[in-house]
């Protein structure tokens, strides 16, 4: 005992074998460690008979010695820091339900949601309420009087006081959902927050068990013979890895400049005081890098994990290109430990271990390797990534890595790091795909960045150097060619694993086409002239539409009804591969504009019924069509732990008008900001996008404004000249409409078809007189011989014989518009 108590003043964490239980109430925990014997003999002596005292006890944990990086003081601070970030994420949880408030928007910008209605009404028999309203309609049983004796026990028992005795309650019961409202007492507010009681306590439980798992790792860190209080140093056994040790930009892979991801994660996540932010850097390097080591320990990297160090690095005042590159190079040596081994030989050696615990095999009695002596062993690719090491080798020793990283940076750890990649969530995700192939007929991932590859057909296939810590997706709404699904994402930065969802093809381009045929016909430009008076909030609260876009929307309305039902699906079909680990253990985050937010938004839904959490990180919907209601962003917010940004605007009368059909009353998302849900983000584009098919051209310049942490500037430097020539096309376009809607060019038009028809008819008559004086017409062309000829014929014989020309000019001509009839001006100009 007297050991445990020098442990415990020296900062190590003792030993839960040598140290007694507190919590276990034991009254002799001050006792001398002489009389430990005798209290273990007469442990031993009153065992019960039955017992089993040869059975194994549970494995120890394995202590992780950081004393060549930390001192005791440090190590305190550390975990009084570990602390506060936990408490600060588990209050995030808790106030995206509290925090709900139900304002209403104004008129002219948005639309309020319809009020929650109450269609409770309370049941007396129930066990809820049977103690507020006592035994109300409950049949009883007649009691038994001839018992006597019983009877008058009873009574003695319960005497009853007329004059306290309470009044009976009375059961009102509600005749509307007004009144059931006004019963219930409660403000919309409050309902709204009720409503998911149910969902904020899952999340807090979910949240609850990996801070449970992090506050033990934190308890195998120990510190011997006080630490290292002042600066580390290089470790000589690792001096060779000074060129791959250092936080160094890899070739090939654009970052973003520091200061603008810092400055937003500190506005997203603002700094915690600790003296630790005055250590040298170095250190404090060391210091982020260790906890993600250790976090990674977990044999997951989710998105509580990943918060949790943007939390750390913004205290530690680390820039957060150094937490970007850690990620990087660590991806790359696990890349390595797994590459070559097919998804048989994964699942064989994942059998033979059977159900051993995984979370404590690194240095644990379970670790095959333990045995040989090789529990401190780290594995071959990630000494040679100088991982546990920054600035060029200054850092900790191999087996110190090793047990920071657990199972997953043990020589054999092909079934960690294949959990961690999604090696077991293919076959799965397979099944689930053949399960909706009836409902959606093209579903596939598409890599971005790295080597090319069509698909992914299976997690195993990907190549190393391909594979990252963190997955993006980008979801695409319509397409007009036939890269529309891939270009726009190009812009996400090759420190994520980013894929592009390619999703039904065929309604994609027909509800592209169809949008792209209307925005350039005279039909819109007619709407135009309408939206200048009415607001799109205006339009869809009295239904009132331009007549020449009511008469367009028979090429829109089927596309977009289609393709709406088939971006639910496919919505269904992405969050069902998520919760089975497509990705693995890693964290996603999700982009997406038009129909594809409307997939990221059936998606989060699915995944908050599915009570699916710390799988997304980040998430941005331009222009979606969704509802704007809080109970739904709630609930979407409950499963996002990191930024939910909405990027809208006012402008887009498209949206709108497409909308209209849909359950409008309770907001659009893609038309106004979401307000009343804490922590839910909001870009308004107003300024910029006028029409709902320009969105895709704005996401690179989106994603600098919002401070993307891994945008590729080179990507979005060529999106400007191609959202350039879009705008340019489109003044074009607008300036000939307003050409030919002016008055004076229409009747300068007119005289010029007028004085060409006048010349032309002079013409005919000069050679039908050549043709009846001389018999055949001198100088004619082949259609003036026929016509004269056939007037011959027909005045002639009597019989009615016309020509080609007359034919075809005595059929039926369909109804043309006036900008058909009317070619425009220079072409008058021309043949006159």
């Amino acid at each position: 005992m007297a050991e445990a108590k020098s442990k415990i003043i020296t900062g190590e964490v003792p030993d839960p074998a040598a140290v007694p239980d507190s919590s276990m109430g034991s009254p002799k925990s001050t006792e001398s460690s002489s009389s430990s014997d005798d209290e273990s003999q007469t442990t031993t002596a009153n065992m019960p008979r039955h017992s089993q005292p040869n059975k194994a006890s549970p494995p120890r944990r394995p202590e992780i010695d950081l004393s060549a990086m930390l001192s005791v003081e440090q190590l305190k601070q550390l975990q009084v820091l570990i602390g506060a970030i936990m408490e600060d994420l588990q209050a995030q949880v808790r106030d995206n339900f509290d925090k709900m408030t139900v304002t209403p928007v104004e008129s002219t910008e948005g639309i309020t949601a319809p009020s929650a209605m109450i269609l409770l009404i309370p049941n007396p028999r129930s066990d809820k309420y049977r103690s507020q309203y006592g035994d109300i309609g409950m049949p009883t049983d007649k009691p038994n009087f001839e018992d006597r004796e019983l009877l008058l026990q009873i009574m003695k028992s319960h005497p009853q006081d007329q004059a306290s005795a309470k009044p009976k309650p009375t059961l009102t019961i509600p005749k509307s959902a007004d009144e059931a409202l006004t019963n219930s007492k409660r403000t919309q507010t409050e309902l709204a927050i009720a409503s998911l009681a149910e969902l904020k306590r899952d999340a807090l439980g979910h949240f609850g068990k990996w801070r449970g798992l992090v506050f033990k790792r934190m308890q195998e860190i120990v510190i011997r013979n006080g630490g290292t209080g002042g600066d580390v140093f290089r470790n000589a056994g690792r001096a060779g890895l000074a060129a791959k040790g250092g936080a160094t930009k890899p070739a090939g892979i654009p970052v973003q400049a520091g200061d603008e991801s810092n400055a937003q994660h500190i506005q997203t996540y603002p700094p915690m005081y600790t003296a630790l932010c005055l250590l040298p850097k170095e250190k404090r390097a060391l210091i982020l890098h260790t906890i993600l080591l250790m976090l990674l320990g977990l044999d997951q990297y989710p998105t509580y994990s990943r918060i949790a160090l943007l939390k750390l690095a913004t205290a530690l005042k680390v820039p957060t290109f150094v937490l970007l590159l850690d990620e990087y190079r660590i991806s790359q040596a696990l890349a390595q430990i797994v590459s070559g081994i097919s998804a048989e030989e994964v699942a064989q050696k994942r059998a033979e271990e059977g159900k051993l615990n995984k979370r404590w095999r690194a240095a644990g009695t379970y670790n095959p390797a333990a045995a040989a002596g090789l529990s401190d062993v780290l594995a071959e690719p990630l000494i040679a990534a100088g991982v546990g090491t920054v600035f060029g080798g200054i850092g900790l020793s191999t087996s110190v890595t090793a047990r920071l990283l657990g199972g997953i940076g043990a020589a054999e750890s092909t079934v960690a790091v294949g959990t961690l990649f999604g090696l077991y969530g293919a076959r799965q995700a397979g099944k689930t795909m053949d399960a909706y192939a009836k409902d959606i007929s093209d579903f596939a991932l598409v890599p971005i960045h790295g080597s090319p590859q069509s698909e992914l057909l299976d997690p195993k296939d990907v190549p190393a150097e391909n594979r990252r810590l963190r997955v993006t997706i980008g979801i695409s709404g319509w397409s007009t060619e036939e890269t529309d699904f891939q270009y726009p994402w190009k812009a996400l930065g090759a420190l994520s694993e980013v894929y592009t969802l390619r999703w039904e093809l065929e309604a994609l381009s027909k509800i592209g086409a169809a949008l792209q045929t209307v925005m350039k016909s005279t039909a819109w430009s007619e709407a135009e002239k309408d939206k200048t008076r009415l607001n799109v909030f205006t339009s869809l609260k009295t239904s009132h539409w331009p007549a020449t876009l009511i008469k367009a929307s028979k090429v829109m309305d089927n596309p977009w009804t289609v393709a709406m039902v088939r971006a639910e699906k496919t919505g269904l079909v992405l969050a069902e591969i998520l919760s089975n680990r497509v990705q693995g253990e890693r964290a996603v985050s999700l982009v997406g504009y038009g129909l594809g937010a409307r997939v990221i938004y059936a998606c989060l839904t699915s995944l908050s019924e599915k009570r699916s959490f710390g799988i997304i990180e980040n998430v941005v919907m331009f222009g979606a069509p969704c509802p704007s209601e809080i109970r739904v962003w709630a609930a979407m917010k409950s499963v996002v732990a990191g930024r939910l940004i909405n990027v809208y605007s006012k402008n887009d009368y498209l949206l709108g008008f497409l909308y209209r059909s849909c359950a409008w009353n309770f907001g659009v998302a893609g038309l106004q900001p979401i307000d009343g849900v804490p922590r839910v983000e909001n870009i308004d584009l107003s300024d910029s996008i006028r029409e709902h098919l320009h969105y895709q051209y704005h996401i690179g310049h989106t994603l600098l404004r919002l401070r993307w942490e891994d945008a590729d500037l080179g990507e979005i430097e060529k999106e400007m000249p191609k959202r350039a020539l879009v705008m340019q096309q489109q003044r074009r376009l607008a300036q000939e409409r307003q050409d030919e809607s002016s008055p004076h060019l229409r009747e300068q038009n007119g005289n010029v078809v007028k004085e060409t028809k006048i010349r032309q008819n002079q013409k005919d008559k000069t050679l039908n007189k050549q043709a009846n004086v001389k018999g055949e017409p001198n100088g004619g062309t082949l259609p003036r011989r026929s016509n004269g000829k056939a007037k011959q014929t027909r005045n002639s014989g009597g019989h009615q014989v016309h020509s080609k020309a007359e034919q075809e000019s005595a059929k039926p001509r369909p109804r043309q518009s006036r900008q058909e009839s009317h070619p425009p001006v220079g072409s008058h100009r021309h043949e006159a």
